[in-house]
Formats: structure tokens, sequence, C-alpha cells
């Protein structure tokens, strides 16, 4: 006989955390009325129990435009969706391009909000226009990375010192 009950060994037990399932290959696509708006894609993507998502292995999201155009990419080491707050945080090496007006934001984290269609990021961020080099600490803009704001410009020429 067990000197404990079922339901002593079942309250002991330690409460699975992980990945409920992982997909290799993922590649969403989110299209209306045959014309497609977004593009997902990662190496791998776990998803847990309530809902969250996380891209260990990198992601790549493109925009679209109304017409299904392509209008920029935005590419990270790591990809996060969290269900509660509706948000994605990408994390690592990220850049977007705005492949029209050939404009790249590179920092280290951004998050996006699919249902208000912008990013935005409290950390330095680095913008590379077809004229100009921009520093700055946050910016917010659509997610097609066309209209942009930063909120707190930094002096060019003192960054550029000071990394050399």
């Amino acid at each position: 006989m067990s000197c404990f009950s079922d339901a002593e060994k079942l309250a002991d037990m330690e409460e699975y955390t992980g990945p409920r399932y992982e997909s290799s290959n993922v590649h969403i696509v989110v299209s209306d009325s045959s014309v497609v708006k977004m593009e997902m894609s990662g190496a791998r993507q776990l998803t847990f129990l309530n809902g969250d998502l996380e891209f260990p292995e990198g992601i790549k999201i493109t925009f679209y435009d109304v017409l299904g155009g392509k209008t920029s990419e935005l590419t990270a080491q790591r990809g996060y969706y969290d269900t509660e707050t509706k948000l994605y945080r990408v994390e690592g090496d990220v850049i977007v391009n705005n492949l029209q007006k050939q404009e790249t934001l590179s920092t280290e984290e951004l998050f996006w909000d699919r249902e208000k269609k912008t990013i935005y990021t409290d950390k330095f961020v680095t913008v590379k226009t077809l004229d100009d080099l921009l520093f700055a600490e946050g910016m917010d803009s659509d997610q097609n990375f066309e209209n942009y704001t930063f909120r707190k410009l930094r002096d060019s020429e003192i960054e550029v010192k000071e990394g050399i």
C-alpha cells in the first residue's frame, strides 16, 4: 500500500508551463477580400496553453498596402505574442525597412499593436534615410514605417563622434 493518496501525489506535482504545441517553418498569411494584408514567418513557433506565442529562432513580418503591394518588412532574432495585452514584442537586432521610402529603423526591442496597426519602442533607435542618419530614444509609427515620430531626438553628430 502506498503512504500517500493519489490526490496528495497530484497536489505535489509541478504544473507544466512549457509550450503546448511546437511548429516548424511557420508561414501565416492574413488577407481581406483576396488582398494580402500581412505575412508572418518563423523557423519555429511555440504555442502556450494561454495562447501566447514565441518565435525563438527569429521572426519576419511583411506588411502590405490596400492594393496588396509590399510596404515594409520587420525582422528580429526573437518574437513573442502576449494574448493578455494583444501585443507582439520583437527583440534582438530588430530591423524595420520601409521598402517604398528606402528607410531603415534599427533597435533592440519593438512592439507591434496589430489592432491599432502601430509599432513603437522606448529603446534607442537609429533611422537611416536616403539623406540622413537619425538617432533617438523611443519612436512611434504606423506599422508600415511611413509616418513616425521620435520621443527624444539625439544630435547625430555627437552620437557619431562618440561611436568612433
